[in-house]
């Protein structure tokens, strides 16, 4: 397979990595187009990045889809749908049209909608970690009906694609769900670590949160805390009570602990003791099985 001529919507941040590092990795030609290319106060970055990355900037959208088999948006989730309606108009049948942007599953099945009586096969492609330091390298997850087309013409360059199907959304729900974990850790780190430092004892709280997480693989630690938080939930709705209180009279803000006690409390209307009685279920797959039912899902 020959090296596609790719084409970016936009040619901010992560476009710029990806692009920089594709080119090193010797795939020519790279052509971008950006609204804000000829902007006083953005264009002359924007204009510095694509010299660096040895992108040629094109003067309109309809430029760039004209001699782009892959066309990569990357630019704002909220601009998605209208750009993708233009783009659309344009693009040449069996263009693969990708895009980058951290959109609802529903906005990416949307997009694909509006590629297909076009002829355009859609990637719903989901960036997994900071583009930067990763670059072109940084893993990605993509599906659509150009998800395959997208893997198989960028994997000889270098970078980290995982083909999940051909269902548009598909990896934007693995990348929002990831997302609740991972802004939410960072939540809770927050709240924890803050409270700790106030009362002089955060690195002890780092030490002791690290010998919980650090010493079996998460699978094993999901399997622990959610069987057992299943027919425990409403001793721990009290006690996450106790730790609010703790935090008001501290002065801090317990936003998060109010989320945790929230869920908790949730669990426990579900009265989860009916299905599994005092004894833990053997894995949290069977905890989601029983949320799922008891909630009609």
């Amino acid at each position: 397979m020959g090296a596609p001529a790719l084409g970016f919507i936009g040619f901010g941040e992560a476009a710029y990595h990806i692009a920089k590092g594709l080119a090193g990795a010797g795939l020519a030609p790279i052509r971008a187009f950006d609204v804000m290319a000829n902007d006083p106060k953005v264009g002359p970055l924007v204009r510095q990045r694509a010299s660096e990355a040895h992108v040629e900037l094109m003067p309109s959208l309809a430029d760039l889809a004209a001699i782009s088999d892959i066309v990569v948006c990357a630019t704002s989730a909220k601009y998605a749908l209208s750009i993708a309606a233009d783009a659309a108009k344009c693009l040449r049948p069996g263009t693969v049209y990708a895009d980058l942007n951290s959109a609802s599953p529903g906005t990416k099945k949307q997009v694909g909608a509006l590629m297909a009586p076009a002829g355009v096969i859609f990637a719903d492609v989901a960036v997994m970690e900071l583009v930067p330091p990763h670059g072109h390298k940084v893993p990605m997850a993509v599906s659509g009906t150009g998800a395959k087309r997208f893997q198989e013409s960028l994997v000889p360059f270098g970078m980290k694609i995982s083909f999940i199907n051909e269902t548009a959304g598909s990896s934007s729900a693995l990348k929002m769900m990831r997302s609740i974990f991972m802004k939410g850790l960072t939540a809770l780190l927050l709240e924890t670590l803050t409270a700790g430092r106030k009362a002089g004892v955060d690195k002890e709280i780092m030490d002791s949160i690290s010998g919980t997480i650090d010493s079996r693989p998460l699978a094993d630690t999901a399997n622990m805390l959610i069987t057992r938080t299943a027919i425990a939930a409403e001793r721990r709705v009290a006690e996450m009570g106790e730790v609010m209180d703790t935090l008001a009279e501290m002065g801090l803000d317990s936003s998060a602990s109010q989320a945790t006690r929230a869920k908790l409390q949730a669990l426990a209307d579900l009265n989860l003791r009916t299905e599994f009685g005092n004894t833990p279920p053997e894995t949290y797959t069977r905890v989601l099985d029983a949320i799922l039912k008891k909630t009609g899902q």
